[in-house]
């Protein structure tokens, strides 16, 4: 993933809580109690939502890089709340809160709030795919 070009307008300060410091439990990659809890610990059922959740994340991922790259900060802020409703309902908190900081600052045209938290949220998904793969071995 690569951050957006930057931003060709006058430069803009965060005024919501997109930038302030994570709940502490924002920093795991994967909470496996979240799908344990809404599937009765069906391991079989988890391991079929969490190839549904990475084949889904990683067709909007792109995406969501696309339409920061090309300003579409509409397109930016309802793709970052997709995510963040997936990673949420999935157990990736510090992804699904990445994903919401980024929505939050394209709502507020926070371009460089954005572009960090884009270079935060490929870290969060390296993570998350390493805790997938290890919670599949």
């Amino acid at each position: 993933m690569h951050a957006p070009p930057a931003h060709s307008g006058p430069p803009t300060q965060a005024h919501d809580n997109a930038a302030a410091a994570p709940a502490p439990e924002a920093h795991a990659a994967f909470d496996a109690h979240v799908l344990g809890a809404l599937f009765n610990h069906d391991r079989s059922l988890i391991t079929s939502v969490l190839q549904t959740f990475v084949s889904a994340t990683s067709a909007s991922l792109p995406e969501l890089v696309s339409a920061a790259t090309a300003q579409d900060w509409v397109a930016v802020a309802a793709l970052a709340h997709k995510i963040t409703g997936a990673c949420r309902l999935s157990g990736f908190p510090a992804l699904g809160h990445t994903a919401h900081a980024i929505e939050a600052a394209a709502k507020q045209g926070e371009v460089a709030a954005v572009q960090r938290e884009l270079t935060a949220l490929e870290a969060h998904w390296n993570r998350a795919q390493a805790a997938i793969a290890a919670w599949n071995s």
